[in-house]
């Protein structure tokens, strides 16, 4: 259960810890921003999400945006450009060893 803005960053990283390119990883991406798209009880970090999937998982922030309907809010938010280092700091991430622990495990 996602009950708070911490609770969406740190499954955000679990899951990006994980992911190879595979279709079932598009599948995967896809179903977490369903869940982000839908919280309604506090403004997830979804810009902040898509730098870091673009950043560090190029390849599949590449076929989860081609997989997007164009138009679509989702498909808008994958088009907004944010730097990576104003998003991990947003993220909490303040240093380069947080950042690897969550990028890599």
């Amino acid at each position: 259960m996602i009950s708070n803005r911490q609770d969406i960053i740190d499954k955000f990283f679990e899951m990006i810890r994980k992911l190879d390119r595979t279709g079932i990883d598009i599948h995967e991406v896809k179903t977490f921003f369903g869940i982000v798209s839908g919280i309604r009880t506090f403004t997830p970090p979804t810009v902040e999400f898509m730098s870091v999937l673009k950043t560090y998982r190029t390849a599949l922030f590449s076929e989860y945006k081609r997989s997007l309907i164009p138009s679509t809010s989702m498909w808008f938010i994958s088009n907004v450009t944010m730097d990576v280092g104003d998003a991990l700091v947003s993220l909490g991430i303040r240093d380069v060893e947080h950042l690897e622990q969550c990028i890599k495990g």
